[in-house]
């Protein structure tokens, strides 16, 4: 299991946080092509408003004070399905 606290501050972290290790892990496991795989495996992302979100979760991968928690949550969840990682609670 990965360590829940940041090292640097001693804090735990947050959802959000968390979240974003999943997509990263998510993301590098099913490859450069992410987005394609996404909106071919979901309809949802191949609609204007699924690319908003894998655009707004991309971005918020690079700067984590970006994106919606929920946003997040719906991409990273749709990638690890893809991924073949098994979903666990965020909490």
């Amino acid at each position: 299991m990965e360590d829940l606290t940041n090292a640097t501050e001693g804090t735990v972290l947050t959802i959000k946080e968390r979240l974003l290790i999943r997509f990263a892990r998510a993301k590098d496991t099913v490859g450069t092509n992410w987005r394609t795989e996404l909106s071919e495996a979901d309809p949802f992302f191949n609609t204007k408003l699924g690319v908003d979100y894998m655009r707004s979760v991309a971005q918020a991968h690079s700067s984590a004070g970006r994106g919606h928690v929920d946003r997040i949550e719906r991409v990273t969840i749709a990638l690890e399905k893809i991924a073949g990682i098994q979903n666990t609670p965020v909490v």
